[in-house]
């Protein structure tokens, strides 16, 4: 599993994310940590050993990649956008096993 691999799973956001994103600025800046920064292995504020984590399990095609990043806009607080990911064909397309979530850490 490779980063750009990452582009391929469908984004989803909860609930009180896509409240926030009603503001066009929050909106674009959530979307600019999405494609500029995470899909590029910027995991934002998160410690060198979960970068190194999220780096490990893309290695090995299973598991997970957690990002945080500060709040700007009317966002809440920090939020996380985080992909699950399970690099075997027979799941592949289903959305339990590979998918982007985009939501503030108490929602996780």
């Amino acid at each position: 599993m490779t980063l750009d691999d990452l582009k391929q799973l469908p984004v989803f956001q909860t609930k009180t994310i896509a409240e926030a994103c009603k503001d066009p600025a929050t909106r674009d800046y959530i979307l600019e940590c999405l494609v500029t920064r995470f899909w590029a292995g910027d995991y934002g504020t998160i410690c060198e050993e979960d970068t190194e984590a999220n780096n490990e399990d893309l290695k090995n095609g299973d598991g997970h990649a957690l990002a945080k990043y500060p709040a700007k806009g009317v966002l809440q607080g920090a939020f996380y956008i985080e992909a699950h990911f399970y690099d075997k064909p027979e799941y592949k397309s289903d959305i339990d096993y590979n998918n982007i979530m985009i939501c503030y850490p108490s929602e996780r």
